[in-house]
């Protein structure tokens, strides 16, 4: 079987898409800085671990050697100042399609974006890949220059690019927070009562990473990989409450209210090490209306589309949850 190049194997989204990679048969290799110590979700996994750093052009080529896919899931979405997502998201990007143009049986890229590079819908109506590009945070578009740079090399690497939104599912800290207010009888909305979202699954996700890298048909393409369906805010509150078993209470957060917080957490993040949880961006991020997207080109293209219903999602990560003490 071929060798899968994985950044960012190690995370969230990495995770999954390693281990399916692993049933389906294929020898991986995983991108690991030097100086990451935490291996905890590949633990035991038969995947090959290499030292590099993507900012560091010189440690990349030898981590390559024989691939013949790449799977460039890494990327930076916190950071104190625009340098950092800069870094991570662009001049990593770049520096290692610097090393995949030079591979002489690379078959494809696979860059994972964002929904956030995109931006949000001003009207409710799901976007398309064509749809104009406004990113409103500086990891949106930090988001969207690593797309720009993606293209910039599609006439020496073959290149798909996928563009997730909300993604949650075992190992996923996000929806673990809203999990925590749940369980204390509360139902947090933050602006808007009307927001909408688009979701996906992250073992879903992966597989459609997986079709996407593949296949043939998709080279030059860029895909929303998403659960078709509209999920209110509110409705994905509810379901989370029914596998809690608890009765909320709707907590109503008003836009002014959800910035002060964030204006408070950025200038205490000042004197510390690591970068606010919610900060004037983030807020900015959260209090959108609609973050929602249409999958269905990869459908039209692949016949890719997601399997895994919100119920039987939000079941298995709160069983995760449960399992693993995080609950």
């Amino acid at each position: 079987m071929p060798t899968i190049f994985v950044t960012g194997g190690t995370g969230f989204i990495g995770s999954h898409t390693v281990e399916q990679l692993i049933a389906e048969g294929f020898h991986v290799r995983c991108l690991v800085r030097p100086s990451q110590s935490s291996l905890r979700w590949l633990q035991g996994l038969p995947v090959d671990i290499v030292k590099g750093d993507l900012l560091n052009p010189a440690s990349i080529p030898k981590c390559l050697d024989g691939a013949e896919y790449i799977i460039h899931i890494a990327g930076t979405t916190k950071a104190r100042h625009k340098s950092g997502f800069i870094a991570g998201n662009l001049t990593a990007t770049n520096n290692l399609l610097q090393a995949a143009s030079r591979l002489k049986h690379l078959k494809k890229f696979c860059f994972i974006s964002s929904l956030t590079a995109a931006g949000p819908s001003s009207t409710g109506i799901p976007l398309t890949e064509t749809a104009p590009c406004r990113p409103i945070t500086t990891y949106g578009k930090s988001k969207l220059d690593a797309e720009h740079c993606c293209k910039n090399f599609s006439d020496k690497v073959p290149i798909v690019v996928v563009r997730p939104p909300a993604v949650f599912g075992p190992r996923d800290t996000d929806i673990l927070e809203i999990f925590k207010w749940v369980s204390f009888g509360l139902k947090p909305i933050l602006g808007s009562s009307a927001k909408t979202l688009s979701l996906v699954y992250a073992p879903d996700l992966a597989t459609g990473i997986i079709r996407a890298t593949l296949s043939d048909r998709t080279t030059g393409e860029t895909y929303n990989i998403a659960d078709p369906t509209i999920y209110s805010f509110s409705s994905v509150i509810d379901y989370l409450a029914t596998f809690v078993q608890k009765r909320t209470v709707r907590i109503h957060l008003p836009k002014g209210l959800v910035y002060s917080m964030a204006g408070i957490m950025q200038f205490v993040a000042l004197f510390g090490k690591n970068p606010a949880v919610l900060n004037i961006e983030k807020a900015r991020d959260l209090l959108q209306k609609h973050w929602v997207c249409d999958p269905r080109k990869i459908q039209e293209h692949i016949g890719f589309q997601t399997s895994t219903s919100i119920f039987d999602g939000v079941n298995n990560t709160y069983r995760w949850y449960k399992e693993n003490g995080w609950l």
